[in-house]
């Protein structure tokens, strides 16, 4: 996998949204690269903790602006947040417990996750948000 570079495509219009999602790509581009090296890499630890402290602040932030605006599937958008949630922590708690429990793939996949969460469900979220009158 290259770099992790953002896309225009992935833009919802939600400046707050996209601001964050361009840093969880960042995060994760920069774990994926220390995975690479993690023999060498001492930070590999800091930056999966820090990895997955942000997921949880943008989670917390898109759900709040989610309830802020009544966005009417938050309960189904929360649940999928919260599938993710549980594996970036338990990717954390493997690496606690055994670093070599992590691995390539499963950064790769949380990745592809990701991007296709940001393409679909929270387009759908923009697209509401978009259309709500300004207050």
């Amino acid at each position: 996998m290259g770099d992790l570079v953002w896309n225009a495509e992935w833009d919802t219009g939600v400046e707050l949204i996209d601001q964050q999602h361009r840093q969880l790509l960042a995060q994760f581009d920069q774990v994926l690269k220390a995975l690479q090296v993690k023999g060498q890499d001492r930070h590999f630890g800091s930056l999966l903790a820090f990895l997955a402290d942000y997921v949880e602040l943008h989670f917390s932030s898109e759900e709040a602006l989610m309830v802020e605006v009544g966005f009417p599937d938050l309960t189904r958008h929360r649940a999928i947040h919260d599938e993710m949630r549980a594996r970036v922590r338990a990717l954390l708690e493997d690496y606690e417990t055994s670093s070599d429990l992590v691995t390539f793939e499963l950064l790769e996949f949380l990745t592809n996750w990701l991007i296709d969460h940001i393409s679909v469900e929270d387009r759908r979220v923009a697209e509401y948000i978009r259309t709500r009158p300004v207050a």
